[in-house]
């Protein structure tokens, strides 16, 4: 079986419209979204005051968060989603469509086909519209000391445990 056939077998299964991954998310964010003071300020906006006293201001309609977590992601932050819960808004109408299971599926439902615009020869020369070009390794050294075991993560980002 080869990889786009795994990929396929692993989108469709789900119980829900939303990716696997993108509903860890959510499930977590929805677990951190416990124990905030949440005051609304009018239909869609919201402010939420988390256990810790920082206040954050909330607007379901634009789908932003004064974290801009909500924004980068497109995923409901833990203040978006405790102004839903407020404002009896269904969370997962908050995500963007870029994680649903139908967009995933689309997006490998047709073929790949490689691009073979160029020609590879043994000696490492690439001709290209009957230019040859040489092609060098690139101009890098390794830095001194031990690599680091793994990577720093950017905002936004969850650190995920290794499934065996």
């Amino acid at each position: 079986m080869n990889w786009f056939a795994e990929r396929r077998n692993v989108t469709a299964v789900g119980n829900g419209s939303l990716t696997p991954r993108v509903s860890e998310i959510l499930e977590g964010n929805f677990q951190n979204s416990g124990g905030m003071l949440v005051r609304r300020i009018n239909n869609v906006e919201f402010e939420v005051k988390d256990k810790v006293g920082s206040s954050y201001h909330v607007n379901l309609g634009e789908k932003a968060c004064s974290c801009f977590s909500f924004q980068k992601l497109l995923i409901p932050c833990s203040h978006a989603i405790a102004s839903a819960i407020k404002g009896k808004v269904r969370i997962e109408s908050l995500v963007s469509d870029f994680y649903s299971l139908e967009t995933l599926n689309s997006a490998y439902a047709g073929d790949i086909v490689p691009i073979t615009t160029e020609i590879e020869t043994r000696e490492g020369i690439t001709e290209t519209e009957g230019e040859p070009v040489i092609i060098f390794p690139p101009s890098s050294r390794r830095p001194p000391g031990r690599p680091r075991k793994s990577r720093i993560l950017s905002m936004g980002e969850i650190r995920v445990s290794k499934r065996c």
